[in-house]
Parts: structure tokens; sequence; C-alpha cells
């Protein structure tokens, strides 16, 4: 997914904000029916189904929108009446897609705890908002703005007939997953989010404090990071971070010993114009998908946006940002071929799936109207990402209607309910102190920093830890007493050098 990422608010009452009488859940529960079905790459029956919602939640009138569920049952003879509901990153992307890893990284809990998983309004099954920003057959059209204009006002107007696009905030659609929680007949939850979710998580924290039972967070995203306003400055810190581990590392320092000097001469390139490229087939472990085929042998040119941005997304994985000193190391002796295949990878794989209308609906709503002009640019200044995205994004904006949302909405969420928070120490997109200020405000709260952990943490030595922790944390519904001995242990699988 993509920059996945943001939140933190109070006790107030979202826009559209309904409480469920009892007439209605009676209703819910009987209008949501469940039928036996099958999940790709899940052992066992699932089940599925529809609710039927509102659009307008506030006026009760209109539109209904229908939102898919999927509910994996206990494996073990034993049934607690506390839920796992999982909250995915972007905005923008479908948590019944991604049911098969969750089930498989959450097997421990699922034993007797029900898994569920909703596609939020305007993702995967629920009235999704999909835009087509790039041109399939052309690679380099995935190498320009990170949202097209004229793409983005082509989708408008397709979705505007079909979409109220100022209906899909987070704070509407966590009263829809409260809709669903009654529906399905649970009184408390517990809930993961990451990335994105992590924002989603807290709001419905904040606005349905009854029904937490415990919240996991990986990656925390608050409100008020208004994001891509600090993109540059988690991902310098990233950055260097990685730089430092590799000048530490006996194999990777011997293999390029004058590291950050020819990280400076790539980006001094760079910012002389776009270089030229001919593009070959490959795939390297932690990456995403291979490019098209009809690419292969393609000359395409990488500006220093699309050549940062390539490194960015390394830096969200542990495995790929492993292999981050090889390619800038590749790109200061004159090769950017493995750089800008990235770059098309990611854009092809991350940047353009995905919900899109969705992802513009809530960016543009709860965070770029709350940068200050110029106060982004001068953060990005003499960084390695630079300010490409948030210019971009803000065209983008501004060519998107906004939707209303509390104005307190970037307060930050107070709650008694327990909370595990887990942050990569190199996260380039939500960086340990966002972990820390999210703490603050949570009593009942544990920050973990994952050593050499990134946005994800897939790929490190001694992961286990980490899955043992979360179970432990859900089953005893307490942060106290964890054991979090294990952390210590936990390492990076070295650097990749040829």
């Amino acid at each position: 997914m993509k920059n996945i990422l943001l939140l933190i608010a109070l006790l107030l009452t979202s826009l559209g904000h309904t409480s469920n009488t009892n007439e209605q859940t009676n209703a819910n529960r009987q209008s949501l029916v469940l039928q036996p079905c099958e999940v790709s790459g899940i052992s066992g029956k699932a089940r599925c189904g529809n609710l039927e919602v509102f659009e307008n939640r506030s006026t009760r009138k209109g539109r209904r929108i229908n939102l898919k569920i999927i509910v994996l049952p206990p494996t073990g003879a034993e049934r607690s009446p506390d839920p796992l509901f999982y909250i995915p990153g972007g905005p923008g992307s479908s948590a019944t897609e991604d049911a098969p890893g969750v089930a498989a990284l959450f097997a421990k809990v699922r034993e007797r705890h029900d898994l569920v998983f909703l596609d939020q309004r305007g993702t995967g099954g629920s009235n999704p908002l999909n835009c087509e920003f790039f041109n399939k057959t052309d690679p380099q059209s995935y190498l320009g703005y990170f949202f097209p204009l004229d793409d983005v006002k082509k989708c408008r107007k397709q979705l505007e007939p079909v979409s109220d696009l100022t209906l899909y905030t987070t704070p509407i659609a966590m009263d829809d997953l409260d809709e669903v929680r009654a529906a399905l007949g649970y009184e408390k939850i517990n809930i993961f989010g990451g990335s994105y979710g992590t924002r989603a998580a807290l709001v419905y924290l904040r606005q349905h404090p009854a029904h937490v039972r415990t919240i996991t967070l990986q990656g925390v995203s608050p409100t008020n990071q208004f994001m891509p306003y600090d993109f540059p400055q988690g991902n310098e810190r990233a950055l260097q971070g990685v730089l430092e581990e590799c000048a530490v590392d006996e194999t990777c320092n011997r293999a390029f010993p004058n590291l950050r000097a020819e990280v400076k001469s790539v980006l001094e390139r760079l910012l002389q114009g776009p270089v030229e490229v001919e593009l070959s087939k490959r795939n390297a472990p932690g990456d995403p998908a291979p490019s098209a085929p009809s690419a292969t042998g393609t000359k395409v040119k990488l500006s220093r946006d699309l050549a940062a941005e390539a490194i960015r997304y390394m830096l969200y994985n542990p495995v790929a940002a492993s292999r981050v000193p090889l390619i800038l190391h590749q790109a200061a002796t004159g090769n950017f071929v493995p750089l800008a295949e990235n770059a098309l990878r990611y854009r092809q794989q991350l940047v353009a799936t995905g919900s899109n209308g969705l992802y513009l609906s809530i960016t543009c709503a709860e965070d770029l109207p709350w940068i200050q002009p110029g106060e982004g640019e001068r953060l990005a200044a003499n960084t390695f990402l630079g300010d490409y995205r948030l210019r971009q994004q803000r065209e983008a904006c501004a060519l998107w209607p906004r939707a209303k949302i509390p104005a307190d909405y970037a307060t930050p969420v107070r709650g008694s309910a327990p909370v595990l928070i887990l942050t990569g120490q190199w996260d380039p997109v939500t960086p340990p102190a966002n972990g820390e200020n999210t703490a603050r405000f949570l009593p009942n709260s544990l920050h973990i920093v994952v050593p050499h952990g990134a946005h994800g943490l897939g790929g490190l030595e001694g992961l286990d830890c980490i899955e043992k922790l979360m179970t432990q944390f859900i089953e005893q519904g307490s942060t106290r007493d964890l054991d979090t001995g294990c952390i210590k242990n936990i390492r990076r699988k070295g650097f990749a050098v040829n």
C-alpha cells in the first residue's frame, strides 16, 4: 500500500455519527446474513456477507451502499466472545484481500477468536472509489506525477454520479465499523491497525470507547501528522539510520566504504536533470512484483523525484532496505537501471493499486488543508526526498471535493483501553516519535520500538517475538507483565552487497 498514514483526537462526535438504538441494532442483525464461503489462501470455512448502510449516515436518506465482510471462525474448540477486527493501511486498501496473510499472522489468536475483515467504505467490495491514474502500456506514464492531474479530473467525473465523495472520511467509516460490530452481535472487540489503520483504530476508540477491549497499532500515523508534511524528514532519518548500520556492518562497509559520498553524488547527478535508463526484467527479494514484460528493453527517463521515491519505498521494508546501499552504490557508478526498475515497480504495485479515490477523499480533507503554505517546503529543504510529493498532492486535492471533519479532529486521542504500539526503528513514514506522542495520552499503553524495523517488520531475524507479544497481549487484554525481553534479539539479516 502506499503512504500508509495518520492519527490522534479526543472525545468528540464525528460528523454523521448516529447512535445505534436497540431497534436499529436488531434491524441490522436481521439484515446481515453471513453465508458459508471459501476464501482463497485460507483453510477451512469462512462466513461472508454484506451489510447495507446509508452513504449519508447523518441524514439517513438517499443512497445505500453495501459493506463487504468476511468472518473467520475460531480453529479451536473454545470460542471467546471478543473478535479481532483488522484495519489495513492506505487509506484505500481492502481488508478482505489481506485476509490470508493476516490469518496466518494471527493463527494463534484465531484458535479462540473470530477474525473479522471489513472493507471500509470506498475500498474493495464496499462501493470502491477506484481510479485509473496511469497508462498500463506506457512505463514512462508511471514515472511522472504522483497523481496525474488530468486523471484526477477524469476519476472525479466518473465517481460523482455513483458516490458523494465528501462522505468517505475516517470518522464516518468508523461509525460503519461499529454498525457492523453491532450487527454481528459483538459487545467488545479487539482491533489491529497498521499504518493508516492506526488512525482509523484510534478514531474508533474516540467515538466508541465502550466497545474496545484492546487495540494493537503498528506504525502509528496520528491525525495531526498531516501527511505528507513530514515525509522528507522521516525519510531522511530512516535513510541515515540504514546507512549508519551499513557503516558498522563489516561486510557492508567493506563493500561500500565511501557510501555517504556516493549517496551525495547520486543526488547531485539527479538534480542536474533526469537520466535515461533502459529497463530490464528482474525481481529481487523484498521488492514488489516485477514490472510488466512489455517494459523490458524500454527506455525511460528517471527524475530525482522518482529516484528518491523508490528509495523511500524500499525503506518501508527491512529486506528491501537492506538493498538500499547496493542500489545507491550502483547509481553512483553510473548504473541507474536498478533504481529505475524499483521506481517503476513501486508505482505499479503500490501507488497504482487500492482505491485511490478514497485516498484523495480522506487526505484532501484530513491532511492537506492543515499544512501551512511554505512550511512543508521548508522542512523538505536539503533532504534526499525533497518536496515534490507535497506539491503534487496539493495540486491533486485542489481538484477534489473536500469533506468536512470535526474542528478538533487532530487533538490527541485519550482512552483507558489497553493499547500495544509497535514502531520500526527506521520507519520512514511513521517514526518512533509518533508512537511516543500517541502513548502519552493512553495510560494503559505500551510502546515498543522494534530494532532494525521499518514501516513493515517482515524479514527480520527473531520476528516470532512480535507475534508472541501480540498474541499474549490480546489473550490477557492488558499491557501489564508482557514479556518483552526477546525484543533485544531481533536482528537484520545482513545487507545485500552484490
